[in-house]
């Protein structure tokens, strides 16, 4: 998902207006085809909503996913053939569709746009063909060679990889005896997992000459890991991405429960290495902060009711929190609460059902993405405070920017919004790029400072918080 939002926003301002005025909004339910393999295809997609599969036949292995801010049927308007596989929709989505005779006849009038526009698909293309190397190579019979001409690099890495399969070996001898692993053992593996993380991130980060080189050991490290990691629950949805990104959701909620499953000891243990790294660390903590902050919304608010905006909800427990531990009334704090998941707008119906809560938030399916580029509006004003983790870290400035317009519209004078972003200083970085292909966008102070500068705001953030292990930032400004 991320690559396709950075896509996009190789286009500018004028760019995106006009395909917005130009494209017409296409709803495909589950199950349905967007594109037809073999059929004459004369519109480009955008998505807008929703995750999509390419299958070559009809019923056979998903070859790729697309979820918002993905192209499809680029190669068809590039060659002017049919499409060679299928586009299934996976969930109920939104796609916008843009006819190649207008992408034609604009790129005929603006060199700039073509410019952009084959620069894009340019880019689509050599990503789509760095990412079927990487599947090749992991499934050729042949051994990649990792290190090349930087073997003593290449041995930093393999030394504890090896030590660690010596002891899941063990560890795997210990449960078929005991039926578990011993805690002791566990602790030590857990504790060996977690000093890898940042040894990972320091050698592919700093110690590697060039992108092959970074590429070829981080592919060897992910055939490393992975048996061991499709044996874990929690682990393993990172890798699988079955929403289409890695933080989902569900996801979120699997780490915030923290309680490693999985197949067998092994797998449960597996999960609890994961569930122990510094970002699902980071990710437990941020509950806390955003909570904190909602109270403090709740505390300053300028009328009986705090009205709060958190954009893409997810699971929502920081809001669950406030409502169960800190309010007087449930009546003091109304929640809008936007997601483009239907799953986790479902899901966060029944909790709030459950705690008798439903007159306290309003749900609401929405893509954030379009409502930044003015494709929709909303009717939300004067919020006291919106919020939104794990959002931005999927988005590029351009885009990030405009959501940020678009916050300023949403607030009240004086009210607040806080936007998380993972900072440059994770540990887990190697990790999580290279072995789970969960790819953020990192961003330092300075530069969620300039972000604020360029937007409606027109100013450097007022306040900038980090969530204990000091990698999740919040970057606060006020109206």
């Amino acid at each position: 998902m991320k690559q396709g939002i950075a896509l996009l926003e190789q286009f500018d301002h004028a760019d995106a207006d006009w395909m917005l005025a130009t494209a017409a909004e296409h709803s495909i339910s589950q199950g349905d085809n967007l594109i037809e393999k073999e059929q004459p295809l004369d519109t480009l997609y955008v998505i807008v909503q929703g995750v999509f599969g390419v299958f070559a036949d009809g019923d056979g292995e998903r070859l790729a996913m697309l979820g918002p801010g993905d192209l499809a049927g680029e190669m068809s308007f590039l060659e002017g053939t049919m499409p060679t596989e299928s586009v299934r929709a996976l969930e109920n989505s939104i796609a916008l569709a843009i006819p190649h005779a207008a992408l034609r006849d604009r790129a005929g009038e603006n060199p700039g746009f073509a410019a952009r526009l084959y620069e894009t698909f340019a880019r689509l293309l050599a990503g789509r063909l760095r990412a079927a190397n990487r599947r090749l190579e992991a499934v050729s019979e042949q051994p990649i060679a990792a290190g090349g001409d930087q073997p003593d690099v290449w041995q930093r890495l393999n030394t504890p990889l090896q030590a660690f399969k010596q002891q899941m070996l063990e560890a795997n001898r210990a449960a078929a005896e005991s039926g578990d692993v011993p805690a002791s053992m566990s602790s030590e593996i857990v504790e060996g997992f977690l000093q890898f993380c940042p040894l990972l991130h320091q050698v592919l980060s700093e110690e590697v000459v060039n992108d092959r080189l970074r590429d070829e050991m981080g592919l060897r490290v992910q055939q490393e890991l992975l048996p061991y990691i499709l044996l874990a629950e929690t682990a393993e949805r990172f890798y699988s991405k079955p929403r289409g990104y890695a933080g989902d959701f569900w996801t979120i909620e699997l780490i915030y429960r923290n309680r490693p499953e999985g197949t067998g000891a092994l797998g449960r243990l597996i999960d609890r290495c994961f569930l122990e790294t510094t970002a699902a660390r980071a990710v437990r903590n941020r509950r806390d902060l955003l909570a904190e902050e909602i109270g403090k919304a709740v505390e300053t608010r300028e009328g009986p009711t705090a009205r709060i905006t958190s954009l893409a909800c997810g699971p929502a427990r920081e809001l669950f929190d406030i409502y169960s531990t800190q309010l007087e009334r449930p009546d003091d704090l109304h929640a809008n609460l936007i997601d483009i998941d239907l799953q986790a707008l479902a899901y966060v119906s029944d909790q709030a059902r459950t705690a008798g809560l439903e007159r306290q938030m309003s749900l609401i399916s929405e893509n954030l993405i379009r409502l930044a580029l003015g494709k929709t509006t909303t009717p939300i004003r004067d919020q006291d405070f919106i919020y939104s983790i794990g959002l931005i870290d999927y988005f590029g400035d351009e885009l990030v920017v405009r959501l940020l317009d678009l916050i300023h519209s949403m607030l009240r004078p004086g009210g607040r919004v806080m936007l998380g972003n993972i900072h440059p200083a994770n540990p887990t970085r190697g990790l999580m790029e290279h072995v789970l292909d969960w790819q953020l966008v990192h961003r330092t102070e300075e530069e969620m400072n300039r972000l604020f500068e360029r937007s409606a705001f027109g100013r450097p953030c007022t306040a900038i918080r980090f969530e204990n292990e000091g990698i999740n930032l919040f970057a606060e400004c006020m109206r």
